[in-house]
C-alpha cells in the first residue's frame, strides 16, 4: 500500500472521527448531564462544532435538547427545551462528573411547557394545607380552586393570578384570593406567592423574558439576553 494511500485512510479515518463520532460522544455526554439536573422521561441532545475536534476543548458551536415529561424542584415540566449558540464548556466537569459548567455562551434560549395537570399536582406536594386542589389555564389568567384543611378546620379557597419570572426564580402569584368560612383567618399569605422553579440551580443564567397563556398550558420563554 503506498504512503499516499495511507494518508488518505488516516485522513478519512480523522474526519469520521472527527465530524461524527465526537459530536455523538459530546452529545452523549449532555445528555447524561442534563438527565442528572433535570430526570425526564425522554430527552434528545444534539452537540455540534466545525471541525469537531474542537469539541474535546469544550468549543461549541450549538447544542439544542429536547426533555420530555421532566422534573425540576419537583415540578413537572410537560416539555423543555434548550438551545445554545456559540458556547464553551468546561469539558473536565463534563467528562467526570456528568455535570454542565458554562463558561461563556453567545445565546441561550430555553422553553418551558407547563399543563394545567402539572401544576396541580405541583400544588398538591407542594402546600401540604391544599388538597385536592384543581387548576384551569386561560388565555388571561389562572383559576386554582382547592380545600385548605388545617385539621378541625376546612375550607374552599378559589384563587386566580398568573405564572411570573425574572432572573431568580419561576413563580405562582396571585391576583385575587376567595376564602369563604375563614373564621376571621387570613389566608393571604399561604397562596399569595408560590415558588415553582429556582432558575439559580441550573448551570446557566437565563430570564424569564414572556410568559404566554392558553387554554390548557402555558409557555415559558427564557433567555441570557
Amino acid at each position: 500500500m503506498s504512503k499516499k494511500m495511507v494518508l488518505i485512510g488516516l485522513v478519512v479515518v480523522f474526519a469520521v472521527f472527527s465530524e461524527l463520532i465526537t459530536p455523538w460522544i459530546a452529545s452523549y455526554w449532555l445528555d447524561s448531564a442534563l438527565t442528572k439536573l433535570m430526570p425526564a422521561q425522554q430527552h434528545h441532545v444534539s452537540a455540534r462544532s466545525f471541525p469537531g475536534i474542537a469539541l474535546w476543548q469544550g468549543h461549541f458551536d450549538g447544542v439544542e435538547a429536547v426533555a420530555g415529561d421532566a422534573r425540576l424542584d419537583g415540578l413537572n415540566l410537560r416539555e423543555v427545551r434548550i438551545k445554545i449558540a456559540d458556547a464553551r464548556l468546561n469539558m473536565g466537569h463534563l467528562v467526570s462528573d456528568r455535570q454542565v459548567t458554562v463558561r461563556k455562551v453567545r445565546e441561550l434560549d430555553v422553553v418551558i411547557r407547563v399543563t394545567e395537570k402539572d401544576l396541580a399536582e405541583y400544588l398538591g406536594k407542594k402546600v401540604k394545607e391544599v388538597k385536592n386542589p384543581t387548576v384551569k389555564i386561560l388565555a388571561d389568567k389562572i383559576q386554582i380552586r382547592s380545600d385548605i384543611d388545617l385539621g378541625l378546620l376546612k375550607l374552599a379557597v378559589g384563587v386566580d393570578g398568573k405564572v411570573i419570572g425574572d432572573a431568580q426564580s419561576i413563580r405562582f402569584q396571585s391576583d385575587h384570593l376567595e376564602v369563604k368560612n375563614t373564621g376571621g383567618i387570613n389566608f393571604g399569605a399561604l397562596l399569595a406567592e408560590i415558588p415553582l422553579v429556582d432558575l439559580t440551580r441550573l448551570p446557566f443564567q437565563v430570564a424569564v423574558r414572556k410568559v404566554v397563556m392558553e387554554p390548557g398550558f402555558l409557555t415559558i420563554y427564557a433567555d441570557n439576553r
